[in-house]
């Protein structure tokens, strides 16, 4: 018995960690959990295992693999459903080692082969913990490099090892350093702005940086495109064709010391586009990776280099056809106080003028006109009632436009 037992556990090691030959096992698939986060998080990836149809195993070894200058592995530990794969036991032999380049994990069920496992589906041989270091996407793959000698990717199948199919897993690396558009709204017939601006987390001090931003040119107009940062050398493109584009370049510093980079650990307002008003309608503001006659593409120079595209934060202009008002002031006179209360009653009950700005007469807010408003009014300024509700204590747009109560002839006044 003792002499079987050590022939079956030499056979089932040699298959584990020789580089013999492995023949296709066409029921097995070996796939790994990817994960998502910028540098300095931390993610845990799953090795799982599906057999269908493929025999039953009775261990199996691999190799992850992963890019060290993108993720360091912090450490890799036996998955659930290998705990528990000797007949609810740990399996007999478990051995698990981590590298700078990944991690290896070879299995025996079962010494004596008391132990096998047959069809199954996502089943946790390994999880490794990793840390992002890197800002690009990435990914991690089953291998055969890792160790000395290489750990084999196989399953054991009646003493013989199978190469199971192996898909890896992708790590969505979010770049910290951004380049983002303001987001705001504006009344039609006013101008408005959107400012580009720059997260430089861990870029190089920026040198030059080429940048495209699109827009809805049936929505806004461009009325001018000004630096926020003090470029030596700052381009736009012609923009009078309104063509739903705006295109420009900026040398930071040509002249010695080179001493005005954009520079690196800081948040920088790059330009600001000055916006006619056309048409109700929101539009996005988006970065397109090429723009322009001749086309631009979107670049950031660092020294004679060019580093990766950042984190694009599209932002958004919404042009509403509304006017804005001060809650309360049913006079129109740029306050709230008594006078306000009794112009609401004048209207109301003796024929009064109508307001000028319905919406302004509604302090509670509730969509109507009536004499429970001008009982806020005066229980606001007398008793020390609630506050009108916005807009207040200063002019804006209506938070809650729909309610059929407008201002001077605006789309809300019906």
């Amino acid at each position: 018995m003792l002499r079987s037992m050590t022939i079956t556990l030499t056979i089932t090691m040699a298959v584990l960690f020789l580089p013999v030959a492995a023949f296709a096992g066409g029921g097995f698939q070996f796939s790994l959990t990817g994960g998502a986060g910028a540098a300095g998080d931390s993610f845990t990836s799953s090795a799982l295992l599906d057999n269908s149809g493929g025999g039953d195993i009775q261990g199996w070894s691999f190799g992850v693999c992963s890019d060290p200058a993108a993720l360091t592995v912090d450490g890799a530990a036996s998955g659930a459903d290998t705990e528990t794969s000797k007949n609810g036991s740990p399996p007999d032999f478990n051995q698990i080692s981590t590298f700078a380049e990944g991690a290896t994990q070879g299995v025996v069920l079962c010494f004596t082969g008391c132990a096998v496992i047959g069809d199954t589906s996502g089943f946790e041989m390994l999880t490794i913990d990793y840390t992002i270091v890197g800002s690009s996407d990435t990914s991690i793959d089953y291998c055969g490099t890792l160790g000395a000698p290489p750990v084999n990717t196989v399953v054991v199948v009646g003493g013989a090892s199978l190469a199971p199919f192996t898909t890896g897993g992708l790590i969505d690396v979010i770049n910290p350093n951004q380049l983002s558009a303001s987001s705001g709204t504006a009344v039609l017939g006013d101008a408005a702005s959107t400012t580009v601006s720059f997260n430089n987390v861990n870029y190089p001090a920026i040198d030059a940086v080429q940048i495209n931003l699109s827009y809805d040119n049936t929505v806004v107009s461009p009325a001018s495109v000004d630096a926020d940062f003090a470029f030596e050398t700052f381009l736009v493109q012609d923009f009078s064709a309104n063509g739903g584009e705006i295109v420009m370049g900026g040398l930071a510093d040509v002249t010695p010391p080179l001493d005005g980079q954009i520079p690196s650990g800081a948040e920088t307002d790059l330009f600001t586009v000055t916006w006619n008003t056309d048409a109700e309608g929101t539009s996005a503001m988006t970065f397109p990776a090429s723009a322009g006659s001749p086309s631009q593409d979107l670049l950031f120079v660092a020294g004679q280099s060019n580093v990766e595209t950042p984190t694009l934060i599209d932002g958004s202009l919404t042009v509403v056809n509304f006017n804005q008002f001060l809650r309360s002031d049913c006079n129109s006179d740029g306050t709230v106080n008594i006078a306000d209360g009794i112009y609401g009653i004048n209207y109301l009950f003796q024929g009064g003028a109508d307001p000028v700005c319905d919406d302004a007469c509604d302090s509670n807010d509730d969509g109507a006109i009536d004499a429970a408003d001008m009982i806020y009014i005066f229980n606001y300024r007398f008793l020390e009632g609630p506050a009108p509700l916005a807009p207040f204590p200063s002019a804006d747009l209506d938070p809650t436009p729909g309610d059929g109560l407008g201002c001077d002839g605006d789309a809300d006044d019906l």
